[in-house]
C-alpha cells in the first residue's frame, strides 16, 4: 500500500470516528438505579427520542395512561426527567448530562 493510499484510507477513518463520536455525545446518559417498574417507561421516552407525553408512553409500553402519568411524575420528582407544559398537555423529557451539572 502506498503513502497517499495509507493517508486517504486513514482520513475516511477518522471521518467515520467523528460521525460515532457526534452520535454517541447525543445519546442522553442516564446513569442512575431505578427499579424494574420505571424501566419500560424510560425505554419508551428513549425509543421516542423526544419529549412526549403520558399517552404517547403508554401506547409504547402498553399500560394505563394514568399509571405512566403518575410513574412519570415520580420520576420528575427524582430528577431523571424534566417536565414542561405545553398548552393543556404536559411533556416529559429524560434531563442530559449537561443539564444536570449545570443545576
Amino acid at each position: 500500500m502506498k503513502a497517499f493510499e495509507l493517508r486517504a484510507a486513514f482520513e475516511k477513518f477518522f471521518r467515520k470516528l467523528d460521525i460515532i463520536d457526534a452520535k454517541v455525545s447525543a445519546v442522553p446518559c442516564v446513569q442512575v438505579q431505578v427499579s424494574s417498574k420505571f424501566l419500560p417507561t424510560l425505554n419508551a421516552l428513549a425509543k421516542l427520542g423526544r419529549a412526549a407525553s403520558a399517552a404517547d408512553v403508554a401506547k409504547v409500553t402498553g399500560r394505563n395512561r394514568a399509571f405512566e402519568s403518575a410513574l412519570l411524575n415520580e420520576l420528575v420528582g427524582r430528577g431523571i426527567l424534566a417536565k414542561k407544559r405545553v398548552s393543556r398537555s404536559c411533556l416529559f423529557s429524560v434531563i442530559s448530562c449537561e443539564e444536570k451539572e449545570s443545576v
